[in-house]
């Protein structure tokens, strides 16, 4: 399959620090104020944050004595324990309170599907986009290419093998300032959970799409938060006050501080 869906797999993060090539990425500069914060911020955390300036998005590490988010120790699962006290992800949790199986057999029963666990690679060999969903495998282009075209009566590993069947670079990343996910082709300028929030938004009256795209939020992931399309300094202090809190022993989770962020950049 690659070995870029195997780390995916294992890491369940979307387009995570060890799915991608580390950028290059410098700190911005700016005046005096961006300089003396950027100084103050601990770069040993920005490491354990996944932090790429050029990326914009902190990643909760799995293992810290007070921001660590463990995997949901459900097989198959990606997702990552964000209530400390639950024995698994709310997702998994609900799925086992609606069963009637004992926890300890509940856990050792792999979870078929997951969705909102971001976008993943396509598995065609060399292919850069993301999967058309998550369950398709396959990039919209090359699912297009096994379901309607003549391609559609071969077997799944007959189809990977065609000559016909090439990887496609890379459509870029979706328009919405706060998203950091890819498109999904080169017409559309978002990626899929965009291009459907754009037809949800356009109906109402006065809509401004130029407004959307630099407001809207970013597509959730449960250990990804975005700071995309926010000025640089409102950047750095807010990775100096997740800091200063996390010296302090404050636990912060990606669901309590989402929402701060997300209100920060539809007020620009």
């Amino acid at each position: 399959m690659g070995s870029d869906v195997a780390r995916w797999r294992a890491c369940g993060a979307v387009m995570c620090t060890c799915c991608r090539t580390p950028a290059e990425s410098a700190a911005p500069a700016g005046d005096q104020r961006l300089e003396e914060v950027l100084r103050a911020l601990d770069e040993d955390f920005l490491a354990l944050l996944g932090w790429d300036w050029e990326r914009r998005v902190i990643t909760w590490p799995r293992q810290h004595p007070v921001i660590g988010l463990p995997d949901c120790p459900v097989p198959g699962c990606p997702l990552a324990i964000t209530v400390l006290t639950r024995p698994m992800c709310g997702g998994c949790l609900e799925r086992w309170r609606d069963s009637s199986l004992p926890l300890e057999e509940f856990l050792l029963v792999p979870k078929e599907t997951s969705r909102g666990v971001g976008q993943g690679p396509c598995t065609v060999e060399g292919c850069r986009r993301p999967r058309h969903t998550v369950a398709s495998r396959l990039c919209l282009a090359h699912h297009t290419q096994r379901t309607g075209t003549s391609l559609s009566t071969l077997g799944w590993e007959e189809f990977l093998a065609h000559p016909k069947v090439n990887g496609y670079a890379s459509s870029g990343r979706c328009e919405v300032a706060a998203c950091y996910l890819d498109r999904v082709g080169r017409q559309d300028p978002y990626c899929r959970a965009h291009i459907q929030r754009l037809r949800r938004a356009q109906i109402a009256p006065g809509f401004d799409e130029a407004l959307w795209r630099r407001t809207d939020k970013a597509i959730s992931t449960t250990r990804e938060v975005s700071l995309r399309g926010m000025p640089d300094l409102l950047v750095a202090e807010l990775l100096y006050g997740l800091w200063a809190r996390t010296q302090e022993g404050l636990r912060a989770r990606p669901e309590c501080l989402r929402p701060l962020y997300d209100r920060l950049r539809a007020h620009q």
